[in-house]
């Protein structure tokens, strides 16, 4: 029987919990659900993905990254000055 089995058969019997089970804390994040096509040449997809590479991501969440940090120095911005931020 392997491990898994053990396991599965373990649950099955009621006895899903050990006492020195540890406890998880999960966070769910909404789904990401608009898309936004962004135009770049070559030269500078390389470039976006050289970078990404470096910090072990994707290009495109490095760009999201980045389209993010942009937003919120601008709303930091706008209520430093003392406008309304949205």
């Amino acid at each position: 029987m392997t491990d898994v089995d053990k396991e599965i058969e373990r649950i099955e019997h009621g006895d899903a919990w050990d006492e020195g089970d540890e406890v998880v804390q999960v966070e769910i994040k909404k789904p990401l659900d608009k898309v936004i096509p962004v135009r770049l040449s070559a030269e500078k997809w390389e470039k976006l993905r050289s970078e990404a590479r470096e910090l072990g991501i994707g290009p495109t969440t490095l760009a999201r990254m980045w389209i993010l940090e942009r937003l919120r120095q601008r709303t930091k911005a706008t209520v430093w000055r003392g406008g309304s931020a949205q």
